[in-house]
C-alpha cells in the first residue's frame, strides 16, 4: 500500500490518500478542507478514488467535506456514534469564525471489525473512542490511520463534547499500543510516528 499525506485548512489537518500502487484504486481519508487542492493531488497521482472514510466528525475533518462529496460523488462512511457531532457542522464552524460547506451526507456506517477493500489492498476498522465517541482507526499490515486518537508525543484532546480522557487512554492501551511495534501511525495532525516510538517517548503514555 502507498499513501500520501496532505495537510489542509487552518488547523493543519492531515488528509490521507491510501492507494494500491498497481491499480491506483484509493481511499480518501478525512478530506475536510481545500477540496480543490485535494482534487489536484488526486489527478497528479492518477488515483481512482473508491470511497471517503471519516475518522471522526470534528470540524477540521468535515468543514468542506460536502463540497468534496459534490465534486467526486464518492460514497462516504463514518462511525454512527459521531452522528450528533456531524449534525452540528455549521455551529462548530461559526465557533471558529469559519463557514462550512454544509451538512455532509453519510452513505454507510462503520463498525468494529469492518474490512474496506480497494484494489488488492484492504484496511480493517477499529472503533477507537475517547477523543470523540465515534473515532475510528484504519489498520493495514504496516500502517494505521489513527485520526486524532494519538499524535507524535501527544494524544487527542478530551475537553470537547463527547470526549473522555479515561476512555481515550483505555483505547490507546488496548487498541493502539497492542499493534506491532514498527507499525507506522498516520495521525490527523503533525508527523507520522510508530507504535514503538510512542511507547518509549510519549509522555502521556508512561503510566500505561
Amino acid at each position: 500500500m502507498k499513501w500520501e499525506k496532505i495537510s489542509v485548512g487552518p488547523f493543519g489537518m492531515n488528509c490521507y490518500f491510501l492507494y494500491d500502487e498497481n491499480t491506483l484504486d484509493a481511499l480518501i481519508i478525512d478530506p475536510g478542507d481545500e477540496p480543490e487542492h485535494l482534487l489536484e493531488v488526486m489527478k497528479r497521482l492518477g488515483l481512482n478514488a473508491q470511497e471517503i472514510i471519516i475518522t471522526h466528525a470534528h470540524i477540521d475533518h468535515i468543514l468542506k467535506l460536502k463540497e468534496f462529496q459534490e465534486r467526486t460523488g464518492l460514497k462516504t462512511s463514518m462511525h454512527p456514534d459521531d452522528e450528533e457531532i456531524l449534525k452540528n457542522v455549521d455551529v462548530m464552524a461559526r465557533m471558529f469564525g469559519l463557514r462550512s460547506a454544509g451538512l455532509p451526507r453519510i452513505d454507510a456506517w462503520l463498525k468494529e471489525g469492518d474490512t474496506i477493500r480497494f484494489g488488492q489492498q484492504e484496511v480493517s476498522v477499529l472503533h477507537t473512542p475517547g477523543h470523540s465517541p465515534g473515532s475510528v482507526t484504519l489498520v493495514e499490515k504496516e500502517h494505521a490511520v489513527v485520526g486524532d486518537v494519538i499524535f507524535q508525543a501527544s494524544i487527542g484532546r478530551t475537553d470537547l463534547p463527547g470526549a473522555s480522557y479515561p476512555q481515550l487512554m483505555e483505547t490507546i492501551r488496548t487498541k493502539i499500543l497492542t499493534l506491532p511495534q514498527n507499525m507506522k501511525l498516520l495521525p490527523g495532525h503533525g508527523e507520522v510516528t510508530t507504535v514503538g516510538f510512542e511507547k518509549l517517548n510519549n509522555p502521556f503514555l508512561q503510566q500505561l
